[in-house]
């Protein structure tokens, strides 16, 4: 096995997500997430195989996305920031291309993401990864999208669980 240990920084100018946000006291709505600012990530520690083929990692340095709430506090700006300007570290993502197939041809690509979720009842956080799944074509990701079959809790900054999110879907 081969390690290559170059950094090249990317950015993905824009994407579009929604997922479902439902609080312990039974309201529930699904969010639809535009891009605030651009998401910065750098590729770095791919790893060869002649058996397996090649594993690009990917550090998410940060995810912000803002969505209006229509049900839950009507009118109200929802915001999620992931990675150093969320909990404060990066978030990791991979792709896997197998021996013989070029990423073009389209590889598996996963991420882990930890957001902190800025809603009028306060902040809430998920220390549990949201685990993405998705195909990819190219970095940046353009034209592919990600989902997570896991149901997520959220926790206020005392701890306290206050929801769920689930049903997660990010579009490129």
């Amino acid at each position: 096995m081969k390690t290559i240990t170059k950094k090249i920084g990317m950015t993905l100018e824009n994407s579009n997500s929604k997922t479902y946000l439902e609080l312990l006291d039974g309201r529930s709505e699904e969010l639809h997430f535009k891009q605030a600012a651009p998401t910065h990530f750098t590729v770095s520690d791919s790893e060869f195989s002649l058996k397996t083929g090649v594993t690009v990692d990917l550090e998410i340095m940060n995810v912000d996305l803002v969505a209006t709430s229509t049900v839950i506090w009507p009118g109200a700006t929802i915001r999620v920031r992931g990675g150093l300007q969320g909990q404060g570290r990066t978030m990791k993502a991979s792709a896997s291309i197998p021996f013989n197939k070029k990423m073009a041809d389209g590889v598996q690509g996963e991420s882990w993401l930890y957001w902190v979720i800025e809603t009028p009842q306060g902040e809430f956080h998920n220390k549990k990864p949201i685990h993405m799944k998705g195909t990819l074509k190219g970095l940046p990701p353009k034209d592919a999208t990600f989902y997570s079959d896991s149901v997520i809790p959220l926790f206020d900054a005392e701890d306290n669980q206050v929801g769920t999110i689930y049903g997660c879907l990010q579009s490129n």
